[in-house]
């Protein structure tokens, strides 16, 4: 084998005007490249000798579920605060109760750990009832696991138009704007939800969210991705895009699979 087919490719995206570009690199050389429209995945695997299966590019649909949550981001309705009566590693009680369920799903729930000199924390708000507020986790700014807030603090809740959590299925289904769930999401061997790493350029009228999953394990037919506002299938938050790929991802442990979505800003 060539000296230059034993590393393995590096993908490279690079966000455009109204799209992005994907670039395939060995070592210092590239070797092919493919340009995504202004709403589409591309998916690649990258196995462990180094040849890739290109999958090709597919459509990325905004679901109704994530158009709303956009226009509630940008229009800033109305947020909550007040004083919590109770909080734990994945929820928070405010005071009062009386909230429309799910009327925070989707948003974000910041809240001090202690203190006026520690800095704030925050949850993803995966669902809500009457009265608890369900979240993925506490994060720190820098995406690390943040500490509970005391159960008394303040807190504010506010619109988020996030959605960075990559997720995956082997469910055959077609892909539609009013799903609200990934049939049959992928927990384990490698192919868990997990944070996707954005990419824009000033100006653009798309960004790009990228992952690389490190597999574990066999799974014969991924057939479909979604982008989500929360980090787990627990608290799953809003599945604001969702796509069907190209070609069923026939994937076994040391495989790499790698996508890129790029996401439209404008019409």
């Amino acid at each position: 084998m060539h000296l230059l087919r034993r590393l393995r490719p590096l993908y490279r995206t690079e966000p455009l005007a109204d799209g992005a570009l994907v670039q395939r690199m060995r070592g210092h050389r590239l070797e092919s490249s493919i340009r995504l429209g202004p709403n589409e995945w591309h998916v690649a695997i990258i196995h462990a000798d180094g040849t890739v299966d290109d999958l090709g590019i597919s459509r990325n649909l905004l679901t109704t579920v994530g158009r709303d949550l956009l226009a509630a981001g940008f229009g800033n309705p109305a947020g909550k605060d007040g004083a919590l009566t109770a909080s734990s590693a994945t929820s928070a009680t405010p005071a009062g109760g009386g909230m429309t369920v799910d009327a925070y799903k989707g948003w974000r729930v910041y809240a001090p750990v202690t203190g006026l000199t520690t800095a704030p924390v925050y949850g993803n708000i995966g669902s809500n009832s009457a009265t608890v507020l369900t979240i993925d986790q506490w994060w720190t700014a820098a995406d690390g696991v943040g500490a509970t807030p005391a159960a008394t603090n303040g807190y504010h809740i506010q619109p988020a138009t996030i959605a960075r959590f990559m997720a995956l299925t082997e469910n055959a289904g077609a892909a539609s704007a009013a799903d609200t769930v990934l049939t049959g999401e992928i927990t384990t061997g490698g192919l868990a939800r997990a944070i996707a790493t954005y990419a824009h350029t000033p100006g653009a009228a798309t960004y790009t969210m990228t992952k690389s999953f490190s597999v574990t394990a066999s799974f014969p037919a991924i057939h479909k991705g979604a982008l989500f506002t929360a980090a787990n299938p627990t608290a799953a938050g809003v599945m604001v895009f969702e796509a069907v790929l190209n070609a069923d991802a026939i994937v076994v442990n040391g495989d790499t699979l790698q996508i890129v979505a790029t996401n439209t800003l404008s019409g």
